[in-house]
């Protein structure tokens, strides 16, 4: 079974391996953004990119803080085939 197929069987598990590391993340990061709710957005599988080793999946999950329609923050997982680590980014807007 390919990187795809076995991507799109395991979402679920993704999203919540993604939400795992996020809650992992060092306090001191976001602790000034109350966070409401924590949807998943996104699971993309990257073949090519400058500074991420691929091919890759990447787990996205917006933040919202209370009382927002929008999300104004992002936090990205980039995990390889296996589920081990590989990057991970907080993102502020």
């Amino acid at each position: 079974m390919g990187l795809l197929e076995k991507t799109v069987e395991n979402k679920n598990g993704l999203y919540k391996l993604a939400l795992e590391y996020f809650q992992n993340i060092d306090v001191d990061e976001y602790e000034n953004i109350d966070l409401d709710k924590i949807i998943p957005k996104s699971i993309s599988i990257l073949i090519d990119h400058d500074f991420i080793p691929t091919p890759c999946i990447e787990i996205r999950l917006d933040l919202y803080q209370q009382e927002q329609q929008l999300s104004n923050c992002k936090y990205i997982l980039y995990v390889d085939e296996k589920k081990d680590f590989v990057d991970e980014f907080l993102i502020f807007n």
